[in-house]
């Protein structure tokens, strides 16, 4: 008898299945239902409705996670591997191999010759690493971090189109540019990073009050990416304050909250501006889904102790970026030319020393091991100019056909 085909799942229910993928961390998983569930989404109402955006936005997410947890493990593994082949070659020609007692003959090493072993295990690793080059390029995290970029565009060009449609449209629209700025972080185009954070950070700043906790975390993204950014270390200390700022606020409405003297509150309706351009509003337009009005009195006291830790943390973040150097005003060679200009030419050996600490300084700044982004290539994601949204549905179907290849 063939065998029986499961019925397929409704929109719903796919939607409901990637969310709990999502929330458990099985991103790949999340990744493969909110494909299925696109599919259907598009089919019924286009591929330009609001409902098929929020699902662009949701499986953009998903792609980005999973294209994280990926290059991480793949980091991990590489730094592994050669932290393994350098322990080899810096150790004797016959060394005890992990230490095993042959079990022969107990309390006796056993002499391997690793130089031998690691050359190979090296060239092994190398040809495999050949052939999956080759044979499966779409599993790559960069292939990952692209679509994710090209399926987010394509929700934020929908978002945008819609964004006088109301506040909540507005509120998405500036998630979506957060999360396109987490992509090029990720991808190391500082670039295009500054620009989407910054773009959802006015957003975001128009819509919700300073104690809300989206105003605190677009002020510390943009802040690291500045961080990391040549020239820019004077705007990270600013945004890092103004996060300390958000995350001071927040405990202010926690603490009036919990003892009952009143919360921040919305301008729901538009007031009439008169003759005179009186009566605009001066209160946030939205509260978000973190507002603390929406909170129990235990989470309220649970949030209270996270952001005292959260606020000292923020603080000693903006002592050091503030007692930081200077940024160096050349590039390395030239910084360089100049100390040994200096040590040639009877300067002094103490100014030649202060330059060389100056830049080796600068490097505690950084966290996270980066490179510098490439100005001279074409990068990978935003710092290509977008087309404009009228371009036709050409260009939109051509981007959801290399998404359903993808997805598939």
């Amino acid at each position: 008898m063939p065998e029986a085909t499961a019925p397929a799942m409704s929109l719903g229910d796919t939607i409901e299945h990637a969310k709990r993928a999502f929330a458990l961390k099985k991103y790949e998983q999340s990744v493969e239902h909110y494909a299925s569930a696109l599919e259907i989404a598009t089919k019924k109402y286009g591929e330009q409705a609001s409902e098929t955006a929020d699902l662009y936005f949701a499986y953009g997410k998903a792609l980005l996670e999973n294209a994280i947890t990926q290059s991480g493990v793949l980091g991990k593994q590489e730094q592994e591997d050669v932290e393994d082949s350098k322990e080899a070659a810096n150790s004797g020609a016959f060394l005890s191999f992990s230490g095993d007692p042959d079990d022969d003959h107990p309390g006796e090493d056993v002499a391997v010759d690793l130089f031998a072993e690691a050359q190979k295990a090296a060239e092994e690793i190398d040809a495999a690493e050949e052939d999956e080059d080759e044979d499966d390029n779409d599993a790559e995290p960069e292939d990952d971090f692209n679509a994710a970029w090209e399926v987010l565009d394509l929700a934020r060009a929908i978002y945008e189109k819609n964004q006088e449609e109301s506040n909540e449209v507005k509120l998405k629209l500036a998630d979506i540019y957060i999360t396109l700025g987490d992509v090029s972080l990720e991808t190391e185009k500082f670039d295009q990073a500054i620009t989407d954070y910054t773009a959802g950070l006015a957003l975001k700043t128009e819509l919700l009050p300073l104690s809300s906790r989206q105003i605190a975390e677009a002020h510390y993204k943009l802040s690291i990416v500045l961080d990391l950014t040549s020239g820019r270390l004077g705007d990270s200390i600013v945004h890092a304050e103004r996060a300390l700022d958000s995350v001071e606020a927040r405990l202010a409405e926690l603490r009036d909250a919990l003892s009952g003297q009143g919360l921040v509150k919305s301008e729901q309706q538009e007031p009439k501006d008169d003759v005179k351009g009186k009566g605009k509003a001066t209160g946030p337009r939205l509260l978000g889904d973190d507002a603390v009005s929406k909170m129990t009195k235990g989470q309220m006291e649970s949030e209270e102790k996270e952001l005292l830790g959260l606020r000292e943390d923020l603080a000693l973040k903006v002592e050091e970026l503030k007692t930081s150097p200077n940024e160096p005003t050349g590039s390395a060679p030239e910084l360089a030319a100049k100390a040994l200009d200096a040590e040639l030419n009877g300067a002094g050996a103490p100014a030649a020393s202060a330059a060389q600490s100056e830049v080796r300084d600068l490097t505690g700044l950084v966290k996270k091991k980066k490179k510098n982004p490439d100005t001279n290539g074409a990068p990978a994601n935003g710092a290509v100019k977008r087309k404009a949204e009228d371009d036709g549905e050409d260009t939109q179907s051509e981007k959801k056909a290399k998404l359903e290849d993808s997805a598939s």
